[in-house]
């Protein structure tokens, strides 16, 4: 009797229980969130790539570009096969050594064999007089031309800037002009210039050469003598005059100074040319498209633009370098009136970046 007590007095008592075991609440992160965190990463990710891509790989990827070019102005003054040129520009040397030593291998390789009649370089050769050591070598690995080689200098061949304060100083200018602006405009133009103010000068950056402040001068007398001791003349304000009668070429190339840093001088340089005769024109800035007098030239070959050297969407060119070259013409080829031009983009970079404005050198053959 006792046990079956016992048991039914423990089947009575209820067993403990379980509290249930209290774990943390995990937060669900909104989808969108999620989502966009990938979209930045993604973006984070891209842009590292893209900047690495413009560091590293684009501006060693130059390219030989073909081209071919008929001066109606020269019937009967060229060879019948053509006269080649090889253009070269804007290589901007400042003794890196990879970066530049790369570039002259890949030209190297480029032009290995290569038979052509003249070869132009339309300046920029250095950005600071420590690479002019890399000039030298670039020339000794071009096969020599038939007929001679030819350069003129480009504004960085003169002085070296400082770009960091480029901003600061178009700001200026800038902020001048609106002053004037303003003082000569009625109460409904001043209300328009003050509401559009920032974006006209974002206009102004985009459609202005940059403005950075000058702080030193490479040695161009000794650029000039090293050109020489290479082969190559320096046309400053000069014309040569190229005539072979057997292959019958008579054909005048002319080079002007730098727009910028030098002193062009382009009427004086022509007034030697005969009414009519064919001329080739050498001129690093693309500038010289304002002169009155260049309606005595076939043919104009520039550089400077580096072909906007960054290229960005919706922007475009990222800059042009030129105070009257249409954003649509900063490379290429392209008539202005009579006149053709050809602007290459150029072997080098005055800041070590390239996007979608692959450098280049030029083969141009040119016919009548």
């Amino acid at each position: 009797m006792v046990n079956v007590q016992v048991e039914r007095a423990q089947s009575l008592v209820k067993p403990p229980v379980k509290q249930p075991v209290k774990r943390p609440v995990k937060r669900q992160v909104p989808r969108r969130l999620k989502w966009a965190a990938a979209g930045a990463g993604l973006l984070a990710a891209a842009g590292a790539a893209a900047f690495g891509y413009a560091l590293l790989v684009e501006p060693q990827n130059i390219e030989l570009e073909q081209l071919h070019l008929r001066l109606p102005g020269a019937a009967g003054r060229l060879p019948p096969e053509g006269l080649r040129i090889l253009q070269i520009s804007d290589s901007h040397f400042s003794g890196r050594q990879w970066r530049e030593q790369g570039k002259i291998a890949r030209v190297q390789r480029l032009v290995r064999g290569l038979d052509y009649d003249l070869l132009l370089h339309t300046g920029d050769f250095i950005h600071y007089n420590s690479g002019l050591a890399n000039v030298e070598a670039l020339l000794a690995v071009l096969p020599p031309p038939r007929l001679g080689s030819y350069g003129v200098f480009g504004n960085h061949d003169y002085t070296h800037y400082n770009m960091g304060t480029a901003l600061p100083r178009m700001w200026r200018t800038f902020a001048t002009a609106e002053k004037e602006r303003r003082a000569q405009a009625g109460p409904l133009r001043r209300l328009y210039l003050a509401a559009s103010h920032w974006l006209r000068y974002v206009g102004f950056v985009r459609n202005t050469p940059l403005d950075g402040r000058r702080t030193g001068f490479n040695d161009h007398a000794t650029l000039t003598q090293t050109l020489a001791h290479c082969g190559m003349g320096v046309l400053h304000n000069q014309v040569v005059h190229l005539v072979d009668p057997q292959r019958g070429l008579d054909l005048y190339l002319a080079g002007i100074d730098d727009v910028y840093e030098g002193r062009p001088r382009l009427g004086d340089t022509l007034a030697g040319v005969p009414q009519g005769a064919p001329v080739v024109l050498l001129s690093h800035n693309p500038d010289i498209i304002a002169s009155p007098r260049l309606d005595r030239v076939d043919l104009v070959l520039s550089g400077h633009t580096h072909g906007g050297q960054l290229v960005l969407p919706f922007w475009g060119p990222a800059h042009t370098q030129s105070a009257y070259l249409p954003r649509r013409h900063v490379a290429g080829h392209f008539h202005h009136g009579r006149t053709q031009f050809y602007i290459t983009r150029g072997m080098g970079e005055g800041i070590p970046l390239r996007f979608c404005a692959q450098p280049q050198i030029t083969l141009i053959t040119l016919t009548a």
